[in-house]
Order: structure tokens, then sequence, then C-alpha cells
């Protein structure tokens, strides 16, 4: 791994591959014998076969520089791969390739998506950090990953690879756990299963004058589920006073059905399965264990194919072309649907399934009204789920890209480009077996057929639903295959993006033209251009009305019209106190002229080398980012949310355990605290928990305005003479965006509203006329829509050192070389401020909560390479540092300890033609750290399956074993 910007020794290497120039990331001039003024880390070729990886995201995220971004672990939530740097969010990560920006991932995130790199074809990654609007535009506030491509190939390569996990699932405290709540243990077990084939070939042609590069690649990989590892067989609650953890669940129930009512005479009940007769339900043993069936690593099959060409017109033209595709397909399956709580409100009391004790309980005279059909009617809440029906969500991304345009010299000293880019991104997402609402309402109104005497829909006797089949919740094995078949339906959202780049760029060396420090060698070099790019973005969901499908269509583009320009101006070259001091900056007017209009970023940097060992660089940018269709245009709609741990241990602070013989909860909170939420005196403690679950409203908002975000660097990097092949270096950063696009937590608004009771957090809350903020059918929700929020700091250090050096150097002649490296990231601040004027939540070391995922203080990975002849080993330990629950009563065992993983990897040239590699990764097999904040959503923002797979290895040891077949 490199650790900083490349130096002459990897620049004469680049001549290896056929190109002319050279250019770091962060800058679009080339001028290989000057510093860059900001941290550049590299990640080489050689990288990817030392770990065995199969998608660049996992060698991504092991960067200390990164936190989570989606992957193969993501829940419900698209089949993507992303980079999420600094922890700021993916969406403000800027992801190219050979310096050109990739489309918007998907219609439900504009992130890049990283299925579409095709990792065998990757020279190497540089990895930018800190905003780089001024160079490469919107969306690069965290910073830039840049995959620059081999290009020029001149000959065959096939490389094969196959890799599973293998875990031990021996947590003895887990074991307890589970033993304790019923649950099975799983066994030690290996699956996961991977394979990975690429093939590259290409060819000169016409006198090297030109060359064409084409590939395929296909992957597949096989499911790991969250039943299949001991940590993730039940979702986790706290008991014993947050000292331990329980198996929880949803309150829909997996065999029976929970029947509920709030309020004065509420009840919630369920069938005792030996009697026959309504009980009490009781959560711990009548909640649904949603862990079968859920991926820790999800199925798919990726097919990348494509072509890069060039060739030389004349001695000043060259023209080039690239042309890719990935065709994504990829599987999530989750718990069983059904009726999730507060599906159905009401009861007709004509029911002839009633028993005589549902009677009496369910339809009391005083709670019975008349409908305008002259149905008596009672309020009723069901709860079950549809066990024989998993869902199941199948994606389906086909990304296609072309880049062509021509380049080369315009007049002495400057080199142009003019390209034009089009990108497109088919999206589909079909969910399986999903629970109609209309069609349940239907199929619980049964009454007796006038004729037959049988139980019948209403809805067939009207004639509105002749389909209809009777829904028997009431009795046990009362719903037969047919009335499952009925209620359950598909659902289908079809999406697309495009994004048109057109731009031009003259690149030069102004020394030729006479302005050159007079204490300087080298020429002013700059860079002037132009880019029209326009990105769009739609999404069409169909008409079905399951909960969990739920998305309302989105149409929209953002067109800008821009201007940059850069210059580097060497002031000072080979004086006695400066060896090279170097100024540089960069401007770029961004015109987004249908939404948010004109705005100007800029960066200034400054390079000092007072001695030939030592580099100092400093660098301060303005960067912006200009909200996306889905921010601008995404329509108000309700979906699921989830509360973290309040102060109270329970969730809603105005609920409590509900207590169906008194009608009564324990709140946590006043009633006069409670009050400012929404509470009336007659709601509270009547008011049921909801779990951690309830409503929210999303959308966008069309007066958002950009972000804007001031980032400086400041560093130092020294490379001993006296210690040849040793170098190390240590840079600050510190990154405030402002007008920050976000929502609010819904923790922290009820939070905020409990405690200050102030107007701009209270409005957000709407309870139900029960007091929930979950069983209204629109009544109840916490509003979390886009808004201009108010700031987000981070700040740390970057550290990296290393040491190459021949074993014969310390005693060891005949045993090969020896590279050690190492890179950390220490974060001091990472804060969010949820409205301005009020306190910043700081997330430095904490999780859960207004924190959601864990930012580490401290991350490091060191490696030892060792090479001998054909030989070559690799050890690399990683080190993630402890973090601790963000709660005002936080429990002790929701933190997350320090966590290790140890890597091994060898390399043998069997000959110039062959390759072989193998590797584990995570030899120990080290479970991740466990909590049971972490949700189970598996987006950026939420953990999976009782821990942070995105962050931490969640699915045990990795196998794997390759080839490289070259001719």
């Amino acid at each position: 791994m490199a650790v900083d910007e490349p130096e002459s020794s990897e620049v004469a290497d680049e001549g290896s591959l056929g190109l002319d120039r050279v250019v770091i990331t962060g800058s679009r001039i080339s001028n290989p014998n000057l510093t860059s003024s900001s941290s550049v880390t590299t990640l080489g070729a050689e990288e990817f076969d030392a770990r065995g990886v199969l998608r660049v995201e996992d060698l991504l995220s092991t960067l200390p520089q990164t936190l989570s971004g989606e992957s193969s672990t993501s829940g419900v939530s698209g089949a993507q791969a992303t980079v999420n740097l600094r922890g700021l969010g993916a969406k403000r990560t800027l992801v190219v390739v050979d310096g050109k920006r990739l489309p918007y991932g998907s219609p439900i995130n504009v992130a890049a998506d990283l299925n579409q790199i095709p990792s065998q074809l990757v020279e190497r990654v540089e990895v930018l950090t800190g905003g780089a609007t001024a160079v490469y535009g919107s969306d690069a506030i965290a910073g830039v990953v840049n995959f620059i491509m081999k290009r020029d190939f001149d000959g065959f390569e096939a490389d094969i690879q196959g890799s599973t996990f293998w875990a031990d699932n021996n947590n003895s405290n887990i074991e307890r756990v589970l033993n304790d709540f019923g649950q099975p243990d799983a066994d030690s077990i290996m699956d996961g299963e991977s394979v990975d084939l690429n093939l590259v070939a290409g060819t000169n042609f016409d006198d090297d004058r030109g060359n064409v590069t084409a590939y395929f690649g296909y992957s597949k990989d096989n499911a790991v589920k969250w039943e299949d590892r001991d940590f993730t067989s039940c979702p986790f609650s706290t008991r014993n006073g947050g000292t331990d953890f329980s198996c929880s669940g949803s309150g829909s129930m997996p065999a029976n059905t929970r029947y509920l009512r709030t309020g004065a005479g509420g009840f919630d009940l369920v069938v005792d399965e030996t009697t026959g007769d309504l009980r009490a339900y009781n959560g711990s043993v009548d909640a649904f264990n949603f862990a079968y069936g859920n991926y820790l690593q999800r199925p798919r099959e990726r097919y990348t194919y494509g072509a890069f060409a060039r060739y030389d017109v004349t001695d000043n033209i060259e023209l080039f072309f690239d042309f890719s595709v990935a065709d994504n397909q990829t599987d999530a399956q989750i718990g069983a649907a059904g009726l999730a709580t507060g599906t159905t409100t009401t009861i007709n009391c004509d029911n002839p399934l009633l028993t005589s004790e549902m009677q009496a309980t369910f339809c009391d005279p005083s709670v019975v009204s008349i409908g305008s059909d002259g149905v008596p009617r009672a309020p009723l809440r069901l709860g079950r789920r549809n066990l024989d029906y998993p869902r199941v969500a199948e994606f389906g991304l086909k990304t296609q890209r072309f880049v062509g345009g021509a380049r080369g010299e315009a007049f002495d000293g400057f080199d142009y480009e003019i390209f034009v880019q089009n990108s497109t991104v088919d999206y589909q997402e079909t969910i399986l077996n999903d629970v109609s609402i209309s069609r349940v309402t239907r199929a619980v109104d049964i009454v007796a057929d006038p004729v037959s005497g049988d139980p019948v829909c209403r809805s067939v006797l009207t004639g509105e639903d002749p389909d209809c089949v009777p829904f028997n919740i009431f009795q046990a094995d009362g719903i037969t295959p047919e009335a499952n078949n009925y209620i359950t339906t598909p659902s289908l959202r079809v999406g697309e993006t495009e994004q048109f780049v057109f731009g031009g760029s003259l690149t030069g060396d102004l020394g030729l033209y006479g302005l050159t420090s007079p204490l300087a060698e080298d020429g002013f070099g700059a860079v002037i251009g132009f880019e029209y790019r326009k990105d769009t973005l739609s999404l069409t969901p169909d008409s079905a009305d399951t909960r969990t499908s739920v998305r309302a269509p989105v149409d929209g583009s953002v067109p800008v019209r821009e201007l940059f320009g850069e210059l580097q101006a060497p002031l000072i070259q080979n004086a006695a106190f400066a060896k090279e001091l170097t100024l540089t900056g960069a401007y770029r007017y961004s015109d987004y002229y249908d939404t948010t209009g004109g705005q100007s970023t800029y960066s200034v940097g400054l390079a000092w080398r007072p001695v030939t060992d030592l580099r100092l660089r400093t660098q301060y940018q303005r960067a912006t980012r200009s909200p996306n269709p889905l921010e601008l245009y995404s329509p108000r709609e309700f979906g699921f949310g989830t509360l973290s741990t309040l102060p109270n241990g329970l969730k809603d602070p105005c609920a409590g355990d509900f207590d169906p013989t008194t009608s009564t909860a324990e709140p946590f909170a006043s009633f006069e605290a409670c009050a400012k939420t929404g509470v009336t005196q007659a709601q509270y403690g009547t008011i049921l928990d909801s779990a951690g679950n309830i409503d929210i409203l999303t959308g966008g908002n069309e007066a958002l305005e950009p972000e804007v975000s001031d980032t400086w660097t400041a560093g130092i990097v020294y490379e001993p003479s006296y210690l040849p092949g040793f170098v190390a270096s240590v840079d600050y950063f510190s990154i405030e965006v402002e007008d920050f696009i976000g929502s609010i937590n819904p923790s922290q608004t009820i939070d905020q509203c409990l405690t200050t009771g102030d107007a701009r957090y209270c409005s957000l809350i709407n309870r139900e006329p029960s007091g929930t903020l979950f069983l209204g059918d629109g009544d109840a929700y916490v509003d979390v829509a886009l808004i201009n929020t108010g700031h987000l700091k981070t700040s740390g250090v970057d550290l990296s050192a290393s040491y190459r050096f021949g074993l014969e150097d310390v005693g060891a002649p005949g045993f090969g070389d020896l590279q050690l490296s190492y890179v950390a990231t220490v974060l001091d601040e990472l804060s969010t401020q949820a409205l301005v004027g009020e306190p910043a939540v700081e997330c430095a070391g904490m999780h859960g909560g207004a924190c959601n995922n864990p930012a580490p203080e401290y991350r490091h990975r060191v490696s030892a390479n060792w090479s001998l002849d054909k030989l070559r080993a690799q050890l690399a330990w990683r080190y993630i540092s402890a973090v601790d629950e963000y709660s005002v009563n936080p429990s002790p065992v929701n933190d997350l300890e320090a966590t290790s993983y140890f890597d091994v990897s060898v390399q043998y040239d069997v000959s110039e033609a062959l390759e072989l590699r193998a590797g584990v990764n995570n030899v120990l097999d080290q479970d991740p750290p466990l909590t049971s904040l972490a949700g189970y959503g598996g987006n950026e923002n939420d953990g999976r399956g009782n821990t942070y797979p995105s962050i931490y290895d969640a699915q045990g040891r990795f196998l794997f074993a390759g080839a490289t077949i070259r001719f």
C-alpha cells in the first residue's frame, strides 16, 4: 500500500504502461517534478490480489479514511456498492474513472455504484480526502476516489478465483442467550461461496499508433444467512439493566394473531395455543424472530464487459473511446410479510368466525359504531406473520457508459482534450410475497353466506371483489393456502438515471512563454476548461398497496454549466532554504440554472520542501454540493423508521409496557413533558410501546440550498536520505459542511421536544388518536423530510509510514526483501448540528442514537510484505478502536469493544505465464462487536444483524485461492 502521492520511482513505472504523463488525483496539471499540496493515498493492483478482493468496496472499506457504505451485506436498500469517505455520506464522495465521473448509481441512491468497476482492470486506486469541487465539480465534499485503469494492454490475461467463508460459531456468551430464549444455535459452517472470472485481451496495431483493450468479467456470490451465524440468530434487545442481551423480535406474531386495542377498554391479546382462549400478549415468547431468511451476504450475479480504444490520427490528434457495461443482479430476503400491527383498524361484529369470547371482548358496546353501510364495527389492530411466504426483493441494475473524444497538442507546450460522455442506469426492483393492505382489509371482513351459511368475504356478495377468500385469523389453523395466495402480491418499481457530459480542457506550461519565477527552474502550469453536465433520474412504482414497497414516483433532472481553471506555480526551486516552494490554486464557477443558481468553489495550497528530506504542505478548499433530483423532487411519503434508545431505556418515552389487566402503560416521561409531543391527558398512561418501530414522513424539498464546506489540510512528509526506502507522513484535516442537507433524527426530535419544548422539534411529531407513533394510517409519524440543517464537522489526523529494505541489510542475506507499511486515522471530531443555533451532537467514538454507525476514534492497517524471487507473502493487521453507545443512559452491553483482524496471503509466480495466489482474511475468525442498536435496514446509516457489517467482518474467515494466466 502506498502511503503518499506517487514519487519519482512510481512515475518511472508509469512509462511501462504506455502513459506519457502522470496526473495526481486532486489536480488536472501533470508535473511529476513537483509535490502535491494535498495527501493522496494509493492502493496498487497488488492489494486486490493480496486480499482476494472480488468487490472493490471491500478493499476500500479497509482504509481508515472510509466509514460504512452500502455493500453486499445491505438489506432491502437497492443493489449498489458505495464508498463513504470520512463518514460524511456516500453521496458526498465523488467516484471517477481515469478522472471522469461515474453516473448516479440508481434512482433510489445517487451515490456511484462501484459494481461497475472491473477489479482485474484496476491499475491503482487514488484516494484524495477533503473537498475537491473546484477540480472535479459537485459531490466531492468528502473527497475523490479515482480508479486508474489498465490501458494499452497487449496480450491476453485470464484470472479466476474461488472463495468461501468459514465461521466457527463458538461464541459461548451468545450460545447462552440463545438457550435462554429457546432459539437454535448455529454450528460451524462454510458458506457464501463465490467465483470470479475475468478475461482481458488487447493488441497494438498500425505500428503502435492504436490499441484496443477489451474485457469480460463474471462473478457470482452465494448467500450467507443470519440464522447461520450464532450472533445473528435473533435480533437483540437488552435485559438486566442493560448488562446483557436478550432475544427480541417483531410484535407481529409468527403463527398466531395479535389482537390489539388501545385507549379505554384497551387490550393486547393472543389465542392461547393450548386452551384456545384469549390471553395477554407476552413479547418474550410471542415476538417473531425475524432473523430467519435475512441475508448477511446477499446472493449476487454480475457481468461486466467493455473496451478501451485509442488511435493516433496524426501526431497531434489522438482519438479515444471507452465503452463499459455492468449487469448486476442481487436478491435481498427479509422476514415473512403479514399483517403488521396496525394493518386493520376495525373488525365487523357480524363476523361468524368470532368466538363468543372474542365477540364479547372485541365488540364491547362502548366502542362499537355503525358504519355508513349499516354494519356494526369495533376498532381492532391485527398482527400476524405469513410464514409460508418470505419476502424476496429482486434487484437489477444495468449500467452502460460511453466516453469518446480527442486529445493532443494544441500548440507548443499546450495540450487539449475534448470529450463527450453518456451513461445510463436501468433499475428494476421486484418484491415477491408481500401482503396487500386492501386485500387483507377485504379478506377479514367476513360474513355468513345467506344461501349456504358458509363464511364468505363481504366483497364477494357485494361484487366488489369476487375473488376474495376469507382470511381466518380467529381460529387455529384456520388460514387456507387459497387465503394466503389471495392476500399475497408482488410489487414492482422501475426507473433509470442518465448522465450526459460534454467538456474540454487546455493544459499547458506557461514557462515556455516566459511565466517562470526568477527563483525557479520550472514554469507555471495552468489548466482552463469547461463542462456541461445533466443528471436525470426517474422512478416509477406500480399501484401495489403493500407496506414494504411503498415508494412515491420521482422524476427530475439537474443541469449545470461550468468553467474552471487551475494554476501550479513553482515559486522557488533548489534554494538554500527551499528545495521547492510551490503555490497551487483552482477555481470553478458552476451555474445550476434550473435549481440553485450560480456558485463559486476554489482552493489554494502551498507545498514547501525546506530540505531534501522534508516536505510540508497545506491547502484550503471551498467546496459545494448542489442538491440532487432525489433531494429536490421526491414526494412526501410514509415509511418505516426506528427510534434508538432514549434515556428511559424504552423507545417512546411517553409509552410503556402495556398491561391489559389495568389498561395502562407506565411512561418514563412526565405528562407535562409528553404533552409537548402531542399526548393528551386521556392518552397518557395508555400508549402502547412501539418496540422502536415508528412511522416516518420522508420527502424532498425544492427549496433546498447547496451545501457549502470549508476544508483545511496540513501535513508533513519525511523521507530521510540516510534511510533509503523509508517515508512517513502526518496530515491534519478539518472539514466543516454548512447548510447540511439532511433530516433530523427521530430520536433527537423527540428528546429535544421533551426537554426543551422547542416548536421546531415538537411540530415534527404527530400522534394518532390513541397516542402512538406507529398505529395511524398516515396520522402517526415523525417528520424527517429533507431540509438544510445546521452543520456537519469532522477533523483528525492521518498517519502513514512505509519502509522497504533488503533483509541482507539486517544480516539475513538471501532472504529477499521486506516492506513494512502503516496507515491510520485518528478521529478527533465528527459532529452534526440538527438546526442552526442548537448544540451539536458529537459522534467521534460513538454509535447508535443520533450517531447511527460507529465512528471509531482510531483505525489502522499495518502490513508486512515479503518477497523472494517468485514468492511473495503478506501479513496484515487491521485494528478498530472501541466505540461507546451514544445515550444519556447507555447500556454497557452496547459498547463496542476494540477489534483486531489478521489477514495472510501468498503469491507465487510459477512462470511468466502463470501466477498462483491464496489467502485467509480474518484468520482467527474474530466475531464483530455486537449491539442491540444496529437495526436491520442495512443502508449506510444503519447496521444489520446486531452489528455493523460494512465496518466489521461479520461473515467469519474469508478463504480464497486464484490463478492468473498470461499470454
